[in-house]
């Protein structure tokens, strides 16, 4: 199951790197990892989204992350963010008939828009969950897709 977690840490250098090697440690894959200064001084967010099968292994590595030098906070907010979001930006080829890719950005549930069209590709920008993003990418996968770009998620409470 993947778990998101947020972290508040002091801005120090190796803090990044130790927080990373606790997961590493315990053979956890970081699926995504979102890092921002916060509107306090000096004081950054991490938010990290985890595959972790076994609750306490949960509570495991949460104890072991509270122990790290420079953090000040983790929670496991998987059940209680309000908000928790993706950014995705996707360079497909513009198809023949345009009604194709709108129908397409049309029936997403991820907030889709164009960014740009030129030269032969279209560039889309969408926010959403994580899995409104897989769903949108699936979608798009009848298409020619170029690149693709996506930040990790960012959560509020």
């Amino acid at each position: 199951m993947r778990h998101t977690f947020k972290t508040q840490v002091i801005d120090k250098s190796g803090t990044l790197n130790r927080l990373t090697s606790t997961f590493l440690r315990r053979q956890f894959n970081i699926v995504t990892l979102c890092v921002t200064p916060s509107i306090k001084p000096g004081i950054s967010d991490l938010t990290f989204v985890a595959e972790i099968d076994d609750e306490s292994e949960t509570q495991s590595l949460i104890r072991h992350l509270e122990k790290q030098i420079n953090v000040l906070s983790v929670e496991d907010i998987t059940t209680s963010s309000l908000y928790n979001v993706e950014l995705l930006l996707v360079k497909v080829a513009t198809p023949v008939d345009q009604k194709v890719l709108e129908n397409i950005i049309n029936r997403s549930d991820a907030l889709v828009s164009v960014l740009n069209e030129e030269d032969g590709y279209t560039y889309l920008q969408a926010s959403g969950s994580q899995q409104a993003l897989d769903a949108f990418l699936e979608q798009l996968s009848s298409q020619q897709i170029d690149q693709v770009s996506r930040t990790g998620t960012a959560a509020l409470l």
